[in-house]
């Protein structure tokens, strides 16, 4: 039996896996049930026009959907294959007609699936650098759960296709990352945030303040609102009173474990970014997340975030 492999701008498009994996660093991205499928059918008809009502069809398959669900998901394709809106040089959008995906970009490999040998460093046939078969996020081997973030073999799968409109992107990390490295990137991203912070006070912008919620609620989480310090209260989101019970239930979960949590959120027009971190004595884990649409199923948003956040507990190592 054959089977057929694609590339687009060396990315291996890996569909049991539901994400990316970069033929040149080993890199994994995952992708959402309906952007990996639209990535799909725009590698099927490689160098063809597709009309917004066609492509529409082909992934959503008369789901309803809002006016935004097509251009955010190629927004987000565009952002994984390292490509954007200005230059689109490899997904093209055709004023009036609808999108191309360049087929200059796109290569795609045929085999024998009975010839493959899957060595350590191998993805169906693939070279990869070594990276890739010590990244601890790689899901080769763990189910895809998923709301936009790594979908596929979704265990709840009824999801509004609104809320399926988040791209979660989540870059490989090796076993042997050295604390210094970890130290280096800290130092940069700090470097980085305190300029643009600097910047940002000189052109007389508002300030992004940080603001715990409820002290002492919970014995492991800490919660922080990143919003404009000249906010009104009244126009304060209400994000953090949809999310109480499932803190909750995380709290309960990570203080057996002697984990610890923070929590940052910030709504932006429709996205909210939401970003936690846990800790332990042996382990650190991470994740951002934006979330488009999430004011309409407050029960979805709900189990999107402790799903992904029992994920991210359940990576972390053991103390000996």
């Amino acid at each position: 039996m054959r089977k057929k492999y694609s590339t687009v701008n060396n990315w291996l498009v890996d569909l049991p896996s539901g994400s990316l994996i970069s033929l040149v660093t080993g890199e994994r991205k995952r992708l959402g049930e309906y952007q990996l499928k639209l990535l799909d059918v725009l590698l099927e008809n490689a160098g063809k026009i597709l009309t917004r009502e066609e492509l529409t069809t082909l992934v959503w398959e008369r789901r309803v959907i809002g006016n935004n669900s097509l251009p955010n998901a190629i927004h987000a394709l565009r952002s994984a294959l390292e490509d954007d809106g200005k230059q689109q040089k490899i997904i093209k959008t055709i004023p009036k007609k609808g999108y191309l995906l360049e087929q200059a970009w796109c290569r795609f490999v045929e085999k024998e699936s009975e010839e493959i040998d899957l060595p350590e460093t191998e993805i169906d046939g693939f070279v990869l650098p070594t990276l890739i078969s010590s990244d601890e996020n790689s899901v080769a081997d763990e189910p895809d759960t998923a709301a936009e973030t790594d979908d596929i073999a979704e265990p709840m799968p009824v999801t509004p296709p609104a809320l399926l409109e988040l791209p979660v992107v989540e870059s490989a990390k090796p076993r042997f990352q050295h604390p210094l490295i970890t130290l280096v990137i800290l130092l940069v991203v700090i470097a980085i945030s305190a300029a643009a912070g600097w910047q940002y006070a000189n052109n007389q912008g508002p300030k992004i303040v940080a603001e715990e919620q409820d002290v002492e609620v919970y014995s492991n989480i800490h919660v922080y609102e990143l919003s404009e310090s000249n906010r009104l209260a009244m126009n304060k989101e209400d994000f953090y009173s949809k999310i109480k019970d499932t803190l909750y239930a995380i709290n309960q979960q990570i203080k057996t474990q002697s984990v610890t949590m923070t929590v940052y959120y910030q709504s932006v027009d429709q996205t909210l970014n939401y970003t936690f971190a846990l800790k332990s004595r042996c382990d650190n884990k991470q994740l951002a997340m934006a979330i488009y649409h999430w004011r309409i199923d407050p029960t979805q948003l709900n189990n999107l975030i402790l799903r992904e956040t029992r994920r991210k507990i359940s990576e972390m190592e053991t103390c000996s």
